[in-house]
């Protein structure tokens, strides 16, 4: 009894499980876990962005039209300065030069005489083809009369046989009559008329055979005179005459030097001549613009020489074949330039025209987003943004060619980027209505 007591104090001062300071503490706990749970339920069920607060963050782009225009400009391209003949002097056949009356930088005209040779072995030939056709044609004569001879004698024996046969049918005629011609006399001019005719026909034979005989050498003098001829022909080719107006830009031989028509190894060429008053312009032409070559167009060029200053020059000929290196064609053109201001080897720009036959939709080069995957324009419609896939042409002043779905009036923005996403909204901005 003495120690119950005690103990049984002590556990009423103790505070219990449910006592209520723990009792507001949980219902305290409770209560903002409530309260976490209904925030967050909320903030689950509402949308992430209101509608007001979305046009706040809608950016504006600054749209342009797409216009139809047809291509003009003009592109700096390289081109070379040739003469519009150009062409190195040989002789035709093998001899010394005996004069040379052309130097660097002789004017020459078509027919001037230019280089005068010595072939001293081919006028040793010449010589000899001379005297066989003089020999040849002496033979010739001499037959020719031989045949005559034949002709005169065959004619000759002719007439015997026609006064042989005369005779002949008279004496026939009257020993007809008995005891007026004896028959002997008869067989006698008979044999006589048969002797005649075997001589002329001999003689006929004679004469053919002979005429032939002449006839043949008719024919051998007549190729010994085409080949004298041809001697005289290749006589003349040892005066070189110029082959057309032109300018002497070369020399290479002199007076004793020997020359030959190979024009290689020991045989360099004389001189060499240039057609200068005209020129060939030579430009190669870029695969995509050769399809505005206009023949009979003129196009401008400037050479280093004349800083600033532009000529004119006419399209004269395409070669219509692209080169597989540079995918280029060369396209001459012709300029007349008689003064000689200008030289072939001079630095040249050509300002070539490009021209499209029809018209061709256009925006702005900006407008124009070109990715590894595709190449595109941002079309606004309304306030939505479409991408239109299209492909580039050519450059003219800041706007660029384009080939796709699009039409005339379209809106697309100036500024292209892949930012602006594909159906995102928009602000458009019409830059043309300022």
């Amino acid at each position: 009894m003495t120690h119950s007591m005690p103990n049984q104090a002590n556990n009423q001062n103790e505070p219990g499980l449910f006592s209520l300071k723990n009792l507001i503490f949980i219902i305290i706990v409770l209560a903002a876990a409530g309260a976490a749970f209904y925030y967050m339920w909320q903030k689950k069920n509402e949308p992430l962005v209101q509608d007001n607060v979305k046009r706040d963050f809608l950016i504006s782009v600054p749209v342009v039209p797409v216009v139809k225009k047809t291509l003009f400009r003009e592109d700096q391209l390289p081109g070379e300065i040739d003469a519009y003949q150009d062409v190195l002097i040989y002789p035709k056949v093998p001899g010394f030069v005996k004069e040379i009356k052309v130097d660097r930088g002789s004017i020459v005209k078509k027919g001037d005489l230019m280089v005068v040779m010595y072939a001293p072995e081919f006028l040793a030939k010449r010589h000899e083809a001379v005297a066989k056709v003089s020999m040849a044609k002496a033979a010739l004569a001499a037959e020719e009369s031989k045949l005559q001879d034949l002709k005169a004698e065959l004619q000759k024996k002719k007439a015997n046989l026609l006064a042989d046969e005369s005779t002949y049918q008279r004496v026939y005629s009257a020993s007809l009559v008995p005891g007026v011609i004896a028959d002997n006399d008869v067989v006698q001019w008979a044999q006589t008329v048969q002797v005649d005719r075997q001589d002329v026909n001999a003689v006929t034979k004679r004469v053919n055979a002979k005429d032939h005989e002449v006839s043949m050498r008719k024919e051998e003098v007549d190729a010994m005179v085409k080949a004298f001829e041809s001697f005289a022909d290749i006589a003349s080719y040892l005066e070189i005459f110029a082959p057309f107006d032109g300018y002497v830009t070369e020399r290479k031989l002199h007076v004793g030097s020997f020359v030959g028509p190979d024009g290689s190894g020991a045989y360099p060429p004389i001189c060499r001549l240039k057609q200068l008053d005209l020129l060939r312009i030579i430009c190669p032409v870029p695969e995509d613009l050769v399809s505005g070559v206009i023949i009979g167009s003129q196009v401008e060029f400037t050479v280093s020489t004349f800083p600033g200053k532009r000529f004119k020059g006419t399209v004269a000929r395409i070669s219509n074949s692209l080169d597989k290196d540079t995918r280029t064609m060369p396209v001459e053109l012709n300029y007349l330039n008689p003064d000689f201001k200008i030289v072939p080897g001079m630095f040249t720009k050509v300002y070539w025209p490009s021209r499209r036959p029809q018209e061709s939709l256009f925006v702005p080069v900006t407008s124009v987003v070109s990715t590894p995957l595709n190449t595109f324009v941002c079309r606004i419609d309304g306030d939505r943004v479409d991408w239109v896939n299209v492909k580039k042409g050519q450059i003219m002043d800041n706007l660029v060619e384009v080939f796709g779905k699009l039409k005339v009036g379209d809106k697309v923005a100036e500024q292209g980027s892949e930012e602006m996403e594909n159906q995102s909204r928009v602000i458009p901005v019409d830059k043309s209505a300022k």
